[in-house]
């Protein structure tokens, strides 16, 4: 009976038994269980984070500084977007020169006289069967064409007729017709041999 009044323990050691294993239990709590987002980047030693620790493809670039990762390839060229619409009508540009008729023609009547034909041709009468028609532009380049004109002022039988342009035909042309801008004309009667008055046509093409 007195050994086990010996060991029976005290209060206070009661006590101090029951906090010891409070103290105990409440570690073992902490040290298992941690509250969500409880631990931050004060609570992180350094390089504690380590390649093994990340998962792979979690990471992005941003999460990397400046230069940390190099640059990739060229990638290859996106297929072509859709045509733009239609921009808007310019300014209409301003009238460019006008342009010389490509041909010009006459019909002269047997007296010199201008009977129809483009507008500016100016005809002389300079002998029998002589007629120089100019054409207001340069005839050099240009083909002349020449034909006899029947008319009913002009009926009679007559021969050819022949054209060549002034200013280098040598042709006695009074000085006002001799410039290529001129054509000299004759005209002949029946087989030929004479010079007579006829009506004609000419064109320059």
């Amino acid at each position: 009976m007195r050994l086990l009044l010996a060991l029976r323990p005290t209060p206070a050691t009661v006590i101090a038994s029951i906090a010891l294993l409070v103290a105990l239990a409440g570690t073992g709590y902490a040290a298992i269980t941690l509250p969500s987002n409880s631990v931050g980047t004060a609570q992180l030693k350094s390089n504690a984070v380590i390649s093994s620790k990340v998962k792979d493809h979690s990471l992005l670039r941003v999460d990397f500084a400046n230069g940390q990762i190099p640059r990739g390839a060229r990638g290859a060229p996106g297929v072509p977007g859709p045509p733009g619409a239609a921009g808007a009508k310019g300014p209409t540009g301003p009238a460019g020169p006008a342009g010389q008729v490509a041909t010009k023609w006459a019909l002269v009547g047997r007296d010199g006289n201008f009977v129809a034909g483009s507008p500016g041709v100016v005809i002389a009468l300079s002998g029998t069967g002589t007629y120089y028609v100019n054409f207001g532009t340069p005839l050099t380049g240009h083909a002349l064409l020449v034909t006899s004109a029947f008319r009913n002022a002009d009926a009679s039988p007559r021969g050819g007729v022949v054209a060549a342009i002034c200013g280098n035909t040598g042709t006695s042309s009074p000085a006002l017709n001799n410039n290529t801008s001129t054509a000299y004309v004759n005209t002949f009667g029946t087989g030929n041999e004479f010079p007579e008055n006829h009506a004609f046509y000419i064109a320059v093409l």
